[in-house]
């Protein structure tokens, strides 16, 4: 999903791909720094962040939200870390 902001002297541009976590961060982390460059040239931006939602039970807040960069085929990427609470239905 690309999110366009006006700014002085054009637009930025900025791609976030929401993920969920699956099976492993690894995994996830593989398969969303290739599709948010996959949209981030898509979009003619070089901006780019996946933001990863962990649902796992067995986990800490702390453990499930981070920030960091990613290196993915010569692009830096910032990856978000975000905790969901899961409700009873």
């Amino acid at each position: 999903m690309p999110i366009v902001r006006p700014r002085l002297g054009g637009v930025r541009k900025v791609v976030m791909e929401l993920k969920i976590l699956r099976k492993s961060l690894k995994q996830t982390l593989e398969t969303g720094l290739g599709q948010t460059r996959q949209h981030m040239d898509r979009c003619g931006t070089r901006e780019g962040q996946p933001i990863l939602f962990d649902r796992t039970e067995n986990k800490s807040r702390e453990e499930k939200i981070f920030q960091r960069k990613e290196e993915y085929k010569g692009h830096v990427i910032g990856v978000w870390g975000m905790w969901v609470e899961l409700s009873e239905r």
